[in-house]
């Protein structure tokens, strides 16, 4: 068995027991645990428990030492590396099949339509906020674009209706309510909107979000971060 080697099936027993154990520890770092404990924890026997144990001991992932019925158990940096790594393809599995951005800079095409009174006092009546007039770019790998324009293509957006000034005539405008934040805080969410304006001269993968405080400052963005994207369904 290659005991660093993810895609072993033999390690997944090991890998789960290890994230079980992790969630255990306490501010001194070490676990106190007994094995009749640790397999209700797995929801397996108490000699599976044991036995679950005593693998990770021996591929160097904790250190434990026995002390009557229950055992002291720290994890150990070989551990912390597996854990790590665990935590890395999770992180990137979930960037694959949720929507998340990168931060990037724009063109200022957002702050000029936003700034357009014909488009952003019905922006306020129909988004119902004051929005921010500019708007915050972000980029989205391929995979999330197309998940993005799918979703799209099922749910009603708020329509900003055309119209027409002295000097041109602007078209309408589809607004997408959604909710942003980061993805080492889903707590902090910030209502908002994409603007999808037909004429642009963004890149395809370029998003931008509508929304009242200035994003960057509110999330403490810089170019390069990540947030994610949650739609607000009205689905057609």
């Amino acid at each position: 068995m290659e005991e660093n080697d993810l895609s072993c099936p033999d390690n997944h027993a090991n890998w789960f027991a290890l994230y079980n154990l992790c969630k255990q520890v306490n501010e001194k770092q070490v676990i106190i645990i007994s094995s009749v404990e640790f397999s209700k924890i797995l929801n397996v026997s108490q000699q599976t428990a044991s036995r679950r144990i005593q693998n990770l001991e021996k591929l160097g992932w904790i250190k434990r030492r026995i002390s009557g019925k229950v055992q002291n158990i720290i994890i150990t940096k070989k551990g912390s590396d597996i854990m790590l790594e665990m935590y890395k393809n999770l992180k990137q599995i979930l960037e694959d099949i949720l929507i998340v951005g990168e931060v990037t800079e724009g063109m200022n095409e957002g702050r000029y339509y936003v700034s357009i009174k014909g488009y952003y006092d019905q922006f306020i009546e129909k988004l119902g906020f004051n929005p921010y007039k500019g708007t915050l770019n972000l980029k989205l790998n391929d995979t999330n674009n197309s998940i993005l324009r799918e979703k799209l293509k099922n749910t009603i957006p708020v329509i900003i209706n055309g119209f027409k000034d002295q000097s041109r005539e602007y078209g309408e405008v589809n607004c997408y309510e959604c909710q942003v934040y980061r993805l080492d805080n889903k707590e902090k969410k910030k209502k908002a909107a994409i603007l999808d304006i037909k004429r642009t001269h963004h890149e395809k993968n370029i998003v931008e979000i509508l929304a009242k405080p200035y994003l960057r400052d509110y999330f403490n963005l810089k170019n390069g971060d990540k947030l994610r994207i949650d739609l607000i369904k009205n689905k057609k």
